[in-house]
């Protein structure tokens, strides 16, 4: 079969591409990573592929359009996004439509619930909940589709949901060809950025899922591998996909490992396995702020230039409420023995957890401000359907008619005036401005787009989720 993978076209600098979805202020575009992964897959069992990501090269809807119709695809897969999901199968299914191909929507978005999506779309009648290589490989092998697990299927206005299918094995992902190649034959690798990682990098993944697999706002553990699962790669497979990087790429400066959290037994294994093999390319990967001092000063000497580490808030009642599972003294533990190490640290926290009020979020600014990490981001709770955090949102009464958390003591608008002022706090203090004195380029020269973005955003215009 000819496929299309679409990521379809929305707003300037939207990306749909990561665990939330929003316009980047720092345009950042982290890859299409779990589209990249069925795309190599597909090829992998003799299919033609094409990877179209139109939000990252910048293609508007009519541009696409004529991609779409240009390359006449036998089946179109929809990878939808949550604020995205009218417009994309607006797009999508005059599309299917017109060229009368199979089509199928993917992705941990329209894993939210399927049923509605897909009740949703007027010409597309087939949706993937979860892991979607295999279902969207039987399809293109033409099997009836009754018989394809974790497919939902809609006809004469009913929907029927086949029988779920097991995670994907360390075999099963040993064997799909490595995300990299695919992406360097499909797209402008130029398009994907982002402030933590050198440019050009690329993304790849070592395994599927999350251990903690807890964390009650978070969406991929709810909708695309859920709860406390995490399936890897072997590390013989992930090492030789770093040889084949720095060897047909070149121009490659650095990897983000894009798991959910790299847990502390693999990272030792994998740091071990690269320092023996020689390869000195830098990577950095998502890591939970629990890992030992001798966890971290392994990997650091097997080339990890940064952690992306969620603290997201300094208050123990949020910390339990959430069952972030870690206790601020730990991960402040954690943040003096990575510093240590001589590891750099990408601080995710938040704002608007169920009843967090004005005080307990300031605590989160100012213990962000002391531990002072490279760079942080304050980050406006969003709450998916389908997670505890919305349900219990929900519940209380806490969500406006937006979807977006406004508690009677903490309302929206205080929540969105407290990320602009946890954002002047972090960037217009001393301790930011000595790291733009000692690495300008890194925090000042090779941010001027996003500094001209975050001025704004941050001192006078309205806060956008």
């Amino acid at each position: 079969m000819k496929i299309l993978l679409l990521s379809a076209p929305y707003l300037p600098e939207y990306m749909r591409n990561a665990r939330c979805d929003f316009v980047s202020l720092s345009a950042t575009q982290w890859y299409p990573i779990l589209l990249g992964y069925c795309g190599a897959y597909l090829e992998g069992q003799g299919h033609a592929a094409k990877l179209i990501d139109a939000p990252a090269h910048y293609l508007d809807h009519d541009a696409t359009r004529r991609i779409v119709r240009d390359y006449r695809p036998d089946l179109l897969v929809l990878y939808t996004g949550y604020m995205s999901e009218e417009n994309d199968l607006a797009f999508a299914d005059p599309l299917v439509e017109e060229l009368g191909c199979a089509a199928v929507i993917v992705g941990p978005y329209a894993s939210i619930n399927p049923e509605q999506t897909l009740a949703r779309a007027r010409v597309i009648d087939k949706l993937v909940v979860g892991q979607f290589e295999h279902p969207v490989g039987e399809l293109a092998a033409r099997r009836a589709p009754g018989e394809i697990r974790n497919l939902l299927i809609k006809s004469e206005n009913k929907i029927v949901a086949n029988p779920a299918r097991p995670y994907l094995s360390r075999a099963e992902l040993d064997a799909i060809p490595f995300v990299s190649r695919f992406f360097k034959n499909q797209i402008d690798i130029r398009r994907y950025k982002t402030p933590s990682e050198y440019f050009p990098f690329m993304d790849m993944m070592v395994g599927r899922g999350c251990q903690w697999g807890m964390c009650t706002y978070c969406l991929w553990v709810h909708t695309y591998v859920k709860g406390m699962t995490y399936q890897t790669r072997s590390i013989a497979n992930v090492i030789e996909e770093f040889r084949f990087i720095v060897k047909e790429m070149p121009q490659i400066r650095s990897v983000m490992l894009q798991d959910d959290t790299f847990t502390e037994e693999i990272a030792r294994e994998f740091s071990e396995a690269k320092i023996a093999a020689g390869i000195k390319l830098p990577w950095s990967c998502y890591a939970r702020a629990n890992m030992s001092y001798d966890a971290l000063a392994l990997i650091k000497r097997a080339g990890c230039r940064n952690l992306h580490v969620g603290y997201e808030s300094a208050d123990p009642e949020v910390l339990k409420r959430i069952k972030k599972g870690l206790s601020v003294e730990r991960m402040t533990k954690f943040t003096a023995d990575a510093k240590r190490a001589g590891l750099r640290i990408h601080g995710d926290f938040a704002l608007g957890f169920p009843g967090e009020t004005p005080e307990r979020a300031r605590k989160t600014v100012e213990w962000a401000c002391r531990m002072n990490p490279d760079t942080a981001q304050f980050q406006l709770m969003i709450p998916f359907p389908g997670t505890p955090f919305y349900d219990e949102m929900r519940a209380n009464g806490w969500l406006n008619d937006a979807g977006q958390p406004d508690m009677p003591q903490f309302t929206n608008a205080q929540i969105r005036a407290m990320a602009k002022r946890a954002y002047r706090a972090f960037y217009f203090s001393p301790q930011y401005f000595w790291k733009s004195v000692r690495h300008p380029y890194e925090h000042f020269f090779g941010r001027l787009k996003t500094i001209s973005r975050a001025i704004p955003a941050i001192l006078w215009k309205e806060w956008q989720v």
